[in-house]
């Protein structure tokens, strides 16, 4: 496992790295704890920490991405937000902040997009029922907190 990579194009197979810095990082069977990348391509692999203008995960994993447009086949994300595009197929995600999101045969946990397009889905948390879940969790701790504040 290598440390700290730089350099204008990486190809990374069959190894890890702790940090990658390149134009174009392309990982098969491999990982990396954080990459930073124009183009990031990831095929049975994984990355902790994601900052690209564009992600691809075929069969891996992302703990969270930063991305302009994600593509997540077969593949599952912790964190994922874009400014532009997410598309998931048949992957899982807990939290996609994007502009769009395009989700088939997939799992997410909340969803909060201007535009989500999708079929055989299982969302937990659309914006309403997370912004009503959040609601509820704070009223909670405020009574909470009044209730042990009087002891």
């Amino acid at each position: 496992m290598s440390d700290d990579i730089v350099a204008r194009d990486v190809i990374v197979r069959q190894g890890g790295a702790r940090s990658i810095t390149a134009d174009s990082i392309v990982i098969r069977q491999g990982g990396a704890a954080h990459a930073q990348a124009g183009r990031l391509a990831i095929t049975q692999g994984g990355v902790a920490l994601a900052s690209t203008e564009t992600l691809e995960v075929t069969a891996g994993g992302v703990g969270a991405v930063l991305a302009s447009a994600v593509e997540l086949t077969q593949s599952a994300a912790q964190i994922v937000v874009a400014r532009r595009s997410v598309e998931i197929d048949q992957g899982a995600a807990a939290l996609v902040v994007a502009g769009e999101a395009r989700v088939h045969d997939s799992a997410i946990g909340v969803v909060i997009t201007s535009r989500f397009e999708g079929d055989n889905n299982r969302v937990l948390f659309g914006p309403r029922a997370a912004l009503a879940f959040g609601a509820g969790v704070g009223i909670v701790m405020l009574v909470g907190r009044a209730v042990f504040r009087r002891r």
